[in-house]
């Protein structure tokens, strides 16, 4: 087996392998692949011409405009190759390019968060995971235009100064992606709060939430619900929501160069990633 930076072409396999591995939809891979794909910063390893294991990760702007950072993501081994250290491997492998090329933050959202301690990623981000039961909500109305959304998103995004910052054409791109994926948005009046959900099985996935103030969230959180079979939603908000629910801490980071602060930032309850993929 040959382990190795990816290339382009390897987009192919590279989309096999996630897919095998995530059952994602053919809509989101196929953006993922055309849009998120970074072939410099990711490594796989090959079983002759067959992809089986890789790490992927792309940059991202963050909270710390100061600091490149990267994203890691599809950290993933087909069965039949797991507990041999492939995943290992290949992570170190791109962490030890990502501090070549002069990053100097490693990101991710695990979704077994022990398994990147032995590398250093620490918890950094702070959210509430709220849950809401259906209530009707004729004043939300669904919607695929940007120039609804956008706004909404600014408005939202001014009171959390750590949130991910979106340009109009970055926005257009989320909507796209969403839309690709059959998501579905939902815009509050006058523009203070939105929602975007996609279909998941009996229940629905909770991508995006933003709003200006607790009411505007429950109720976009109910209106969501009233679309779901289970009647219920799900979905992580910023600590400042002033809704109940649990803390978690979804974004984990690992500092690739001495001298960066990452424990004053995971201090500041207010830090919360908005971005997804």
């Amino acid at each position: 087996m040959i382990i190795r930076q990816l290339q382009p072409h390897d987009c192919f396999g590279a989309k096999a392998l996630w897919q095998e591995v995530f059952h994602d939809t053919e809509p989101f891979a196929n953006f993922f692949f055309s849009h998120r794909f970074t072939p410099t910063l990711s490594f796989g390893v090959f079983d002759g011409d067959r992809l089986v294991s890789m790490a992927l990760a792309r940059r991202v702007r963050t909270a710390y405009p100061a600091y490149p950072a990267i994203l890691i993501s599809g950290v993933s081994t087909l069965p039949a190759y797991r507990h041999r250290g492939l995943m290992t491997e290949t992570v170190n492998r791109l962490l030890d390019n990502a501090k070549l090329r002069n990053y100097d933050l490693a990101l991710l959202s695990p979704a077994i968060p022990d398994l990147y301690v032995p590398f250093g990623f620490r918890p950094l981000t702070y959210a509430i995971k709220v849950t809401e039961p259906a209530a009707e909500h004729p004043e939300i109305a669904e919607t695929k235009n940007v120039s609804d959304l956008y706004p909404a998103y600014i408005h939202a995004t001014l009171q959390h100064p750590f949130m991910l910052r979106r340009t109009v054409p970055e926005m257009r791109t989320a909507l796209d992606e969403y839309t690709r994926d059959n998501g579905v948005f939902l815009l509050a009046p006058n523009r203070t709060g939105y929602l975007c959900f996609l279909p998941d099985g009996n229940g629905i996935e909770i991508t995006e939430c933003l709003a200006d103030s607790p009411a505007v969230y429950r109720a976009l959180l109910e209106a969501a619900a009233s679309r779901a079979p289970s009647r219920l939603a799900s979905a992580l908000l910023p600590t400042d929501c002033a809704m109940s629910g649990t803390l978690c801490r979804p974004v984990h980071a690992l500092a690739l160069k001495d001298g960066i602060d990452l424990v004053s930032a995971a201090n500041d309850r207010r830090t919360f990633c908005v971005e997804k993929y």
